[in-house]
């Protein structure tokens, strides 16, 4: 023992070992919890983002396609947000555990409450509008645009039936169309066009479309829909669902209300 103090004490000497001052400790575990923090908001900001983007599909569109719910489902899930989320749960997590008194902590309530964390701060983002703004910050990277799934991208696929743009002109039969990309459409409509209450269908106005294509720039409408609406419920409301089972829905009703 005497040895080993001595030793030490050597050491000490010849290496001009000295006490770290005080402000160096303070200032790496501010640091520490200061790197926590960030990521917490990055975690967070990836939640806020991928809210925005579900809540803005059209889930209830896959009863209009030949697939399934599931297989129509699975290719519109943000996977780049829920990516960077559980890289930003992993890197706080050891972040937490890299603090002076994180090694205290059960590994599963660390877990637990980086989540709470980034879950709560996402949706007071997500309530801020924080998650459309980054949304569309990011669109400008090619490869952030090319790997999710929007909601012009859901409505721009007349072949598949879903068409999207602003009404140019309405008439009891036909609606002229401007869609998403610049292109002017003839939408054919009858008394079969389901149009749904929130839809206004006037000059200036964004729609959505539901039915066929029928030529180059001829398409027929079953339904029409409000651009701006809840996607993530699905287009059908309460009232559409009472109209629907009565036979009532007035469809005509839309268009007259449009004009």
């Amino acid at each position: 023992m005497k040895n080993l103090i001595q030793d030490t004490l050597n050491k000490i000497k010849t290496e001009h070992i000295a006490p770290e001052p005080r402000w160096k400790f303070l200032l790496r575990k501010a640091g520490a919890w200061a790197l926590v923090g960030s990521v917490i908001l990055l975690g967070a900001a990836a939640i806020a983002v991928a809210y925005y983007l579900i809540s803005q599909l059209d889930w209830d569109l896959y009863r209009f396609t030949s697939r399934s719910a599931i297989a129509y489902t699975l290719p519109m899930v943000p996977y780049f947000w829920f990516i960077l989320l559980g890289l930003f749960i992993l890197a706080a997590f050891f972040g937490v555990r890299r603090t002076e008194s994180g090694y205290r902590f059960n590994g599963l309530w660390v877990v637990a409450l980086v989540v709470a964390g980034i879950l709560l701060t996402g949706f007071f983002m997500a309530r801020a509008g924080l998650g459309s703004r980054l949304d569309h910050m990011m669109r400008g990277v090619p490869f952030y645009a090319r790997s999710i799934e929007t909601k012009e991208k859901q409505w721009m696929q007349p072949e598949e039936g879903f068409l999207a743009g602003t009404v140019l002109s309405a008439s009891e039969d036909a609606i002229g169309l401007d869609d998403l990309a610049g292109e002017r459409w003839n939408v054919k409509v009858d008394e079969k066009t389901l149009v749904r209450p929130a839809a206004d269908v006037s000059t200036g106005q964004m729609i959505k479309v539901i039915g066929t294509k029928q030529s180059a720039r001829d398409f027929s409408a079953a339904e029409i829909r409000p651009w701006a609406g809840r996607g993530m419920a699905g287009a059908v409301s309460g009232q559409d669902k009472g109209c629907e089972k009565t036979g009532s829905c007035g469809n005509r009703g839309g268009m007259m209300r449009g004009r």
